[in-house]
């Protein structure tokens, strides 16, 4: 059982605990133009459910066991709900998913490391629907730590009317409060955290986790003890790197998620800014204008639409988008699509905690170059941050693809784990 007085079974026995909500201060960011927002108790739980445990034989069946290492421990899995704010501190509701090791190997007490989760445009997508051989599963919950998952805005159980993508503030509220969630679920369980507290993830969970610090130092280091961050496969450098991929190739090779990543951003921002397109129109050729607002979120996942061909590949993005928006973006810095892009770079700053950068040179998804700018600009600050490639260690002949979606993310959990998070913990 997990390291508490009260076992899931009878402490849950298949129900959901509820929480009431009080009121306390709400957020502020620079995002936002409207009047005070009402008071939210952003992190209070609303729900939390037991969905069940994972056993160290079903963790260790995963393709990636030989990276990972052999599970320390069963892991058992809730479903929390809880309460948060959306991009103009209104409030919203969250879901989340929270491994627990079981302390009969992992003995407690557990450091508390937040995931962000990549691009999924399905708006049904919840971390507690993962497998026992889950990578967040095999390389962190099963090796002694507490790991939460939120699902974002928009996403899951969320009732928030949209998913604003690689929006930073929005995405560091998010983790932030499911950090607090996290917190009460593991008072309600008697689970024994440490204290020290950890921040991670991959691709647009890399930017997630890059915001995540960044407002945590700026806002809260007087309530959370933050020891170590890994943002992984990241578009830090944001604006940049639309601008290097607009054309459809990143890093020499295709992208074959272009015009997805495209159309999920403009949407996202039309949404929080309100000033991308007076009609999708204005941006997309037919017949994309007139179904993209809802895919991004809505009933398909991103390999699903890669397959369906569902968007333009590549190669064809002069028939997805319209000639003139396209060729404002690249010519004009006030295009409307590159201010909001610039408003979510993350490099206006200066990490305190330590910070390890991982990646791969061979990634035609996101750039790997964002670490390296991201390395050098902290460098310039004073700040040492290695950015790790690991892009030797994919099978020779990999496409870009592959790297970013096959190998990147556990090679880098590995190396994120033994280098930082277990030093750290």
């Amino acid at each position: 059982m997990c390291a508490r007085k009260k076992s899931p079974a009878g402490l849950l026995a298949g129900l959901v605990l509820s929480f009431l909500l009080s009121a306390c201060g709400g957020s502020s960011s620079s995002d936002r133009a409207l009047p005070p927002a009402p008071a939210v108790d952003r992190g209070a739980l609303i729900s939390m459910t037991y969905r069940g445990e994972f056993e160290q034989a079903e963790i260790d069946a995963g393709s990636w066991y030989a990276v990972s290492g052999p599970a320390q421990c069963n892991v058992h899995l809730y479903e929390l709900i809880y309460q948060s704010i959306g991009v103009q501190g209104e409030p919203a509701q969250l879901s989340a998913a929270l491994l627990l090791p079981d302390a009969g190997g992992c003995p407690g007490p557990y450091p508390l490391l937040a995931e962000g989760h990549g691009t999924e445009p399905n708006r049904d997508y919840s971390m507690t629907a993962i497998g026992a051989t889950n990578t967040r599963v095999g390389f962190f919950a099963a090796h002694g730590y507490a790991v939460v998952a939120t699902d974002y805005l928009g996403l899951g159980k969320s009732d928030y009317d949209f998913h604003p993508y690689l929006h930073a503030d929005s995405e560091a509220s998010a983790m932030i409060d499911a950090l607090r969630a996290a917190r009460h679920a593991g008072e309600a369980l008697e689970v024994e955290y440490s204290g020290k507290v950890m921040v991670m993830g991959y691709s647009q969970g890399g930017h997630t986790a890059m915001a995540t610090q960044r407002e945590i130092e700026a806002n809260h280091l007087d309530e959370f003890y933050l020891v170590a961050t890994a943002p992984m496969a990241g578009p830090y450098a944001l604006s940049q790197t639309f601008l290097n991929s607009w054309f459809g190739r990143t890093a020499g090779e295709v992208n074959n998620l272009a015009a997805h990543l495209a159309a999920f951003t403009m949407v996202s921002y039309q949404n929080v800014y309100g000033n991308i397109y007076q009609s999708p129109s204005d941006v997309f050729k037919e017949p994309y204008a007139s179904m993209v607002e809802d895919l991004f979120p809505g009933p398909m996942s991103l390999w699903d639409m890669l397959m369906a061909g569902t968007l333009p590949p590549a190669d064809q993005l002069s028939l997805f988008r319209q000639d003139a928006f396209s060729a404002d973006f690249i010519a004009n810095p006030d295009n409307a699509f590159r201010q909001a892009l610039v408003r979510n770079d993350l490099l206006n700053w200066t990490p305190v905690s330590p910070m390890l950068l991982c990646g791969s040179s061979g990634d035609s998804i996101v750039e790997f170059q964002n670490a390296l700018t991201a390395r050098d600009v902290f460098a310039a600050r004073g700040v040492d941050v290695p950015a790790i490639d690991v892009a030797g260690q994919v099978p020779p002949g990999a496409d870009g693809l592959t790297h970013h979606s096959g190998y990147g993310a556990p090679l880098c959990f590995r190396v994120v784990r033994d280098m930082l998070f277990d030093p750290a913990r």
